[in-house]
């Protein structure tokens, strides 16, 4: 039986099933018959955070840091560890409750819903991150959830996003798709959207999106960035979308 939900995808779906139980949520394919995906991690480590966390604090001075979307608490943790005051949310209890990373403080991590305000005042934090969270994020939301990465973040946003195109669970179309909270999810997305993407479309609809005049697009902060990680570390970023923006 497909683990998907029929109406929306709420912060029940987070759950172990979605982070550790390996192949834990069920889907299924265009023929009907049934697959499974989840991260299937145990513990919430991941390696590639140290040198992604110092790749940032080399490129934007950070002294303190936001993580939307923070998960398991991981780069929260290992941003801590580096001299970073950061801290993080996430919508899924389990993954800051039960499922929370070893090495993560619980009071560096809170369960909190994107989609209401966020409980930051102004220009918070020198950088704020959102990992994997946009594709998420249904398309009637979007508009909250961008003004409030813009209001919250005192000069840097970094994001990564799945994108259309880039095969895999991202979308296996140029154009991607949207789905709607009330309407079930068409058999043949299933496999995409089991990941909990909803909304996947190409970087450029991402860059319109984002788009604000107190901020700027610099890409030749994405090189910098890419320049001094390992490609394999950021493999699956690097065949989605990599964005940093600047208040200006």
């Amino acid at each position: 039986m497909s683990s998907i939900p029929q109406k929306e995808f709420t912060a029940e779906y987070y759950d172990q099933d979605y982070f550790k139980t390996p192949k834990g949520k069920k889907f299924r394919k265009p023929d009907g018959t049934i697959d499974a995906w989840s991260y299937a991690n145990e513990t919430g480590e991941s390696s590639g955070c140290k040198p992604i966390v110092e790749a940032w604090k080399n490129i934007f001075q950070c002294q303190t840091m936001l993580d939307v979307g923070a998960g398991r608490g991981t780069l929260v943790a290992y941003a801590r560890q580096a001299g970073v005051e950061a801290c993080g949310f996430d919508f899924s209890e389990w993954a800051v409750n039960e499922g929370r990373y070893a090495k993560c403080k619980p009071e560096w991590l809170k369960v909190h819903d994107a989609t209401k305000p966020w409980p930051y005042s102004d220009k918070s934090f020198d950088l704020t991150t959102a990992l994997d969270l946009c594709e998420h994020i249904y398309l009637d939301d979007l508009p909250f959830v961008i003004s409030e990465l813009h209001r919250v973040a005192k000069k840097w946003i970094f994001l990564q996003t799945a994108i259309a195109g880039s095969g895999g669970l991202q979308g296996r179309d140029e154009e991607g798709y949207i789905l709607k909270k009330g309407e079930p999810v068409p058999i043949e997305l299933e496999g995409c959207a089991c990941a909990g993407h909803v909304t996947l479309r190409k970087e450029n609809w991402w860059y319109e999106k984002l788009e604000h005049e107190d901020w700027m697009p610099r890409k030749d902060m994405v090189n910098w960035f890419i320049s001094l990680v390992d490609p394999s570390t950021i493999r699956n970023w690097l065949l989605n979308s990599i964005m940093v923006w600047e208040r200006i």
